[in-house]
């Protein structure tokens, strides 16, 4: 493959985008007819370029030489490996899929050419951000989707709804941005680059190197590692960008866009460029361990937050919003251990299902509709079983295929490919939870749906009249099993296939050949003991329901309440942040604006005013105007006498000269009066 054919990977977006934009008026609803093959080219060339990097691995591609200033020489170039591949392939792929449901979704929109060339261009500055070679280029393209996110969440702006989540995002992204650009500045200083692979070959030299935070205050002294100040500068991007505590706040809110919008921020493009830089950079992650923790516990904590949040949510965008940011925290999490491999495979399969599910969000919620308002005669079936033991078997199937697929070696090795202790004890430790946890909200939810309103007691089993769910029939349950099986057999050729390819692009300080125990007994009996106990779990809950004390009631209704506010994150903002600089702002305008520079302006504009009004009649008129009226008059006398006395047919040539001779005099004279003048007004 061509150096030609990756540069139109992005070029070829980028084009549409061009096209659209200049010429929107004749395009018009046709517009999509050019975006729409733009991608789809686009994608094209990604699988060719996936299996080209397969074959013969990464390749530079050079391209000009973009700054050359002093010491800050920037060559833009574009740097494809496997992780740069696999990426290419979820942003093509899910850019083409959103154009073509926008061309239908978008219908008779006002501005949908405008559309069109806003997604095009953000579709062309995420192939370019996860292709550039440098951190500058990087960041160019960073900022050129946070313009694009601005544009597309502010779409209908006649909503004002939608102006004020499009401010927010560009907002909190723009606070999280200052980080990453202090980051990407130190990191030229102490590398004298910003070239990426460059900085990640010669970071395990500066090891021992570090800084002075407090250089120049008061000769304080506070010696920081240098890697990790500039490994935690480069997180704060992907805070914003991300959406982490505390910068989540903005990703709620973008909603606010059309639907393809969602799915293109939520899962192919602007969410995932935070966690592609944390894998990216991930070798100089690896050498500043305490900054690792605190990026395992920001996005740890942003996990289960916002799981929490989405549980307590009634809008399905909202929900699908607090779903993509407690991914995005187990993202964030597997790169806080080292488990890069995971966190890109995770990346890949969540954008995936996170754009299906955002563009049938819509057809789902219709055909829900209509089926809860069916035709009046339709009615449930209704056949008396008191067999309830498939209801629970079935429950437990479910239940053990989470283990058989978590414990799997190759997704062990997804984890723990970088061999550090904390990815094998955070895989252990959610890979249990989720066992766990799995079994039980399994369990409920078949209970919940194939049961009737009101508590069925477990020894009586179903009465008359209550629908039999088909789902868990004797023939599918024992079809269950070897589904079940076949499923993990896949899944283990996907993980390795997938392992094997990334592997050179990841940072892995042993060979990957390293044996894992991932298929032991051991480990598949635990892995099937926890899902087997959190079956267990929910149906004593089910079967023997306890009565809770009041203060549990309270507690629970006050946690509900903090979740549903999700957080108070948004009131706490409020009061904290965007009062106090409100007032701050009022008070910075009526004391520095009105009060000190609008007052020096007037008083200068006054004093300027009464000294032209000093210097007219003074200078103007008594000293210019004044006599020069009084000279133009005297000369105007002296016309009209001479012009009755003198006549010059009968004028003798000795009177001629005596009169030139008196006019040159008073010419003289006026010439001392004009330089006498002219000397008083400049000195």
């Amino acid at each position: 493959m061509t150096n030609i054919a990756y540069i139109l990977i992005p070029a070829l977006p980028f084009v549409a985008f061009l096209i659209i934009a200049l010429r929107s008026r004749w395009l018009g609803e046709k517009s999509h007819r050019l975006a729409t093959p733009a991608v789809t080219g686009s994608f094209i060339l990604s699988v060719l370029a996936c299996i080209d990097v397969y074959q013969n691995g990464a390749r530079s591609i050079p391209l000009y030489s973009l700054i050359n200033v002093g010491n800050l020489a920037v060559e833009a170039s574009l740097y494809v490996d496997a992780i740069t591949a696999v990426l290419l392939l979820l942003v093509t792929g899910v850019g083409g899929l959103v154009h073509v449901f926008s061309s239908r979704y978008m219908q008779a929109d006002p501005r949908y050419a405008r559309f069109f060339a806003v997604i095009a261009l953000f579709t062309s500055a995420m192939i370019m951000l996860v292709m550039s070679a440098n951190l500058l280029m990087l960041f160019m393209f960073w900022e050129i989707m946070g313009l694009c996110s601005y544009l597309l969440i502010s779409h209908w702006s006649s909503r004002s709804s939608a102006c004020n989540a499009a401010t927010k995002a560009f907002l909190v992204n723009g606070v999280a941005d200052v980080g990453l650009a202090f980051g990407i500045y130190l990191a030229w200083d102490t590398f004298g680059t910003v070239n990426i692979q460059e900085i990640l070959t010669a970071a395990p030299n500066y090891t021992d190197q570090t800084v002075n935070l407090f250089r120049g205050f008061f000769g304080l002294d506070w010696q920081v590692p240098i890697l990790s100040l500039i490994a935690l500068l480069l997180f704060v991007g992907p805070l914003g960008k991300s959406a982490q505590i505390p910068f989540h706040v903005w990703l709620p809110f973008a909603m606010e866009a059309p639907t393809p919008v969602s799915a293109l921020i939520h899962a192919g493009t602007m969410v995932n460029a935070g966690v592609y830089l944390l894998i990216r950079m991930g070798p100089l992650y690896l050498l500043a361990p305490n900054i690792m923790i605190i990026v395992a516990i920001l996005g740890g904590l942003t996990a289960v937050f916002a799981a929490i949040v989405a549980l307590t949510q009634f809008d399905i965008k909202r929900i699908l919003a607090y779903s993509t940011i407690s991914q995005l925290g187990f993202m964030v999490l597997a790169c806080g251990v080292g488990a890069y491999g995971a966190a890109l495979f995770h990346l890949l399969t969540h954008g995936a299902m996170k754009s299906f599910l955002f563009l049938s969000a819509g057809s789902a919620l219709e055909s829900l509709g209509e089926a809860h308002h069916g035709e009046p005669g339709a009615s449930p079936r209704t056949k008396a079983t008191r067999q309830h033991l498939p209801l629970y078997a079935g429950a437990l199937i479910l239940a053990l295929i989470p283990p058989l697929v978590i414990f799997s070696g190759p997704y062990e090795r997804l984890w723990t490919a970088s061999q550090l202790i904390q990815s094998q004890v955070f895989f252990w430790g959610f890979g249990l939870a989720t066992v766990f946890f799995t079994a039980f909200y399994l369990f409920q939810g078949i209970m919940e749906i194939f049961k009737p309103p009101g508590r069925i007691d477990w020894h009586e089993g179903f009465r008359p009249g209550m629908m039999r769910p088909q789902l868990f029939s004797a023939s599918l349950l024992l079809g269950l099993m070897p589904m079940t099986a076949g499923l993990a057999a896949f899944l283990v050729i996907i993980w390795s296939g997938f392992l094997e390819f990334i592997s050179p692009a990841l940072p892995i300080t042993e060979h990957l050949t390293t044996q894992t125990t991932g298929w032991t007994p051991t480990n598949i009996l635990i892995g099937i003991g926890i899902a087997t106990a959190g079956w267990a779990l929910a149906f004593l809950f089910h079967a023997f329901p306890g009565c809770p004390s009041e203060r549990w009631e309270e507690r629970k209704k006050t946690l509900y309440v903090f979740f549903l506010n999700r957080g108070y994150f948004d009131e706490i903002y409020e009061v904290m942040v965007i009062r106090p600089y409100s007032r701050f702002s009022a008070w910075l305008w009526r004391v520095i604006d009105l009060g000190t520079i609008d007052r020096v302006y007037m008083t200068s504009a006054h004093a300027t005013g009464t000294i032209s009004r000093w210097l007219w009649r003074g200078i103007d008129v008594f000293l210019i105007d004044r006599p020069a009226n009084r000279l133009a008059t005297a000369l105007f006398k002296m016309s009209a006498r001479l012009s009755k006395v003198v006549d010059v047919k009968k004028t003798t040539q000795s009177e001629l000269l005596r009169i030139m001779l008196v006019i040159l005099v008073m010419l003289l004279i006026l010439l001392v009066v004009v330089e006498t003048l002219l000397s008083v007004i400049l000195h």
